[in-house]
């Protein structure tokens, strides 16, 4: 059976993240393709894998000879694949149901239309300022909008100064042809890469799959950097025109809602990143779980 399917996790010090990982794979369809891809060469997670899936025809395993940044290792993996459909799987995070995956390409499947389904996003969380006290899974809020009932750019434009696009959306189940390269930035590249893909189709939430992202102090997330306005310009300018470039009026419109969504929240947000978890403790809201 030809895979439909490329399920990319990057590796990285992932020997504490072995067990999600092989439940990742487990939850795998058999028409998929599961790439598991060592490029920082941190300790041995790859070997152990590489012997735990020895016998698995879904699953390649790759030690790579050179070493990749995080953004240029996700785009060597979708430039690499061959498959109708792909997503990247963090190695960190955790999918459920068992048929994750098939409820994600379904909807694609049903809906041509559509170029990237996107699951629920939930995260363990604590409450309480001095005795922590556990409440479970917190789902993080949906978009401001139904997907699929406005034109893209707009849909795009509402997701984008309304919602955390990245969070979900970076981490959906996309058509492989539609999708470009994420920007080599550490100014949010999921965001500018989600926020291209939104432009380019509608995409579709499917809210019974859900998807447990983990926080730790090894993630990507702390090693995002504000670049300043000019370079983020022109990240944007770069996919919008790539996106748009047949109707400069289109172009000239949707950069102006960018300047403006970068001049304040965006800037505002990574500005004050580092300061969310004593805001948290201040006004006693649910704070996710370090693992």
């Amino acid at each position: 059976m030809e895979p439909r399917l490329t399920i990319a996790i990057p590796v990285h010090a992932g020997s504490k993240w072995i067990d999600g990982i092989i439940d990742t794979v487990s939850k795998a369809p058999e028409w998929s393709r599961v790439v598991i891809s060592d490029a920082t060469h941190r300790d041995d997670a790859i070997g152990k894998l590489a012997e735990v899936f020895r016998d698995d025809q879904r699953v390649e395993v790759i030690s790579r000879p050179e070493s990749l940044d995080w953004i240029g290792h996700a785009n060597r993996l979708l430039a690499e694949a061959g498959t109708e459909y792909f997503c990247w799987m963090p190695q960190d995070d955790v999918v459920s149901p068992n048929g994750y995956f098939e409820l994600l390409v379904s909807a694609l499947d049903r809906n041509p239309d559509r170029v990237l389904a996107f699951p629920t996003v939930v995260r363990k969380a604590t409450v309480g300022r001095f005795r922590k006290r556990p409440v479970g899974e917190v789902a993080y809020q949906p978009p401001p909008i139904e997907p699929g009932q406005s034109d893209p750019a707009e849909e795009a434009l509402r997701m984008l100064t309304e919602w955390n696009l990245a969070l979900g959306c970076w981490r959906g189940v996309f058509r492989t042809a539609v999708a470009r390269p994420a920007p080599e930035t550490t100014d949010c590249a999921d965001l500018i890469w989600a926020f291209s893909m939104a432009l380019a189709g509608n995409f579709i939430g499917v809210e019974d799959a859900r998807y447990l992202k983990r926080f730790h102090r090894g993630s990507a997330l702390h090693s995002m950097r504000w670049q300043g306005m000019s370079s983020a310009m022109d990240l944007y300018r770069t996919e919008v025109e790539a996106r748009l470039g047949s109707d400069p009026d289109e172009v000239e419109r949707v950069m102006t809602e960018v300047h403006r969504y970068l001049r304040f929240r965006h800037r505002l947000i990574m500005f004050t990143l580092r300061y969310r978890p004593l805001a948290a403790f201040t006004l006693n809201r649910p704070r996710p779980v370090l693992e």
